[in-house]
């Protein structure tokens, strides 16, 4: 997602798609928009935001995510924000 060196980029492995749906699925954005349906389905920090359309930022799990931690990433709601 970041292509700035002083940026961490998020690999888009297993394993990490495996953290990503302890927080993701569990979301109200995620659950409210149904964003299993659309792509991509999850890892939006590396993947970029859900291709639904329509979407309203209501609740973000992103800054507890292990992810995000790991990563030092700022924001959030990385489904909706481009």
């Amino acid at each position: 997602m970041f292509d700035s060196p002083n940026k961490p980029v998020v690999e888009i492995s297993e394993e990490n798609r495996q953290i990503c749906r302890k927080y993701c699925l569990n979301c109200q954005n995620y659950q409210k928009h149904d964003l299993s349906k659309f792509q991509p389905a999850e890892l939006f920090c590396a993947c970029g935001q859900s291709s639904a359309t329509g979407m309203k930022m209501i609740g973000c799990f992103c800054q507890g995510c292990e992810i995000y931690l790991k990563h030092h990433l700022r924001g959030g709601y990385f489904c909706v924000r481009r």
